[in-house]
C-alpha cells in the first residue's frame, strides 16, 4: 500500500510540474490559452477589429497588423512580468487575455520590426503597483532591446498615441471592454 501511495504522489507531482503548477515568478501570467490570430484587412477600423475579438480575463493586449509585412518581435524590456505577444503575421490581429497572479501588476515593452523595411515600432504597457496604468508607442528604427527599454522609460500616461514612421502609421490606445482593460496597438 505504501508503494502505491508513493507512485500516486510521484505521478501527481509530475503532472503538477508538467502543467506549470509551480512558478518561480510571483507575477507569472495565467493566460487563457495561446495567442489568438484573427484575419483582418487593411481597411477595417479598429472598432471593427475589436468586434472580432473576445475577452475573458482582466487584461487584454491586441496588436492589429494591417500591413503586408510581418511584425517581428526583435527585442523587449520586461520590468515586471513578460511581454505577452510574439510575431504578428501580415493582415492579422493577434491578441491575448490574461490575469496577473500575486500582486496583479506588470510593466513591459517590446520592439517590432515591420518586415525587412528598416522600420520599427515599440509598444509599452503598464499596470503599475503605484501610480496609474500607461501605454506608449515609439518609432526608433533600431533592432534589439534598447529601443523597447527607451520606450518603456518614456511611458507617462494612458493617452492615445499616434506616430508616422516612413510609409507606416501606428496608433496605441487603451480601452475598456466590459470591465477588462485593453492595450491596443495598430500598425497600417
Amino acid at each position: 500500500m505504501k508503494s502505491l501511495t508513493r507512485v500516486f504522489a510521484a505521478f501527481l507531482l509530475a503532472i503538477t510540474i508538467a502543467f506549470g503548477g509551480f512558478s518561480g515568478n510571483a507575477h507569472a501570467q495565467s493566460p487563457v490559452g495561446a495567442n489568438v490570430n484573427v484575419s483582418i484587412d487593411a481597411n477595417k477600423t479598429i472598432e471593427q477589429i475589436l468586434g472580432l475579438i473576445t475577452s475573458t480575463q482582466k487584461f487584454q493586449m491586441v496588436i492589429a497588423n494591417q500591413t503586408g509585412s510581418p511584425l517581428t518581435r526583435v527585442g523587449g524590456y520586461n520590468s515586471l512580468s513578460n511581454w505577452v505577444l510574439g510575431d504578428v503575421p501580415p493582415l492579422t490581429a493577434q491578441y491575448r487575455d490574461w490575469t496577473e497572479n500575486g500582486a496583479g501588476y506588470f510593466t513591459f515593452a517590446s520592439n517590432y520590426a515591420v518586415g525587412n523595411t528598416g522600420k520599427f515600432f515599440q509598444f509599452g504597457a503598464s499596470w503599475p503597483p503605484i501610480g496609474r496604468r500607461k501605454i506608449n508607442l515609439c518609432a526608433r528604427n533600431e533592432n534589439g532591446n534598447s529601443p523597447a527599454n527607451a520606450c518603456w522609460d518614456a511611458m507617462t500616461n494612458a493617452d492615445d498615441k499616434n506616430l508616422v514612421n516612413g510609409q507606416f502609421t501606428a496608433r496605441a490606445i487603451m480601452a475598456n471592454n466590459n470591465g477588462r482593460v485593453q492595450w491596443i496597438y495598430q500598425v497600417k
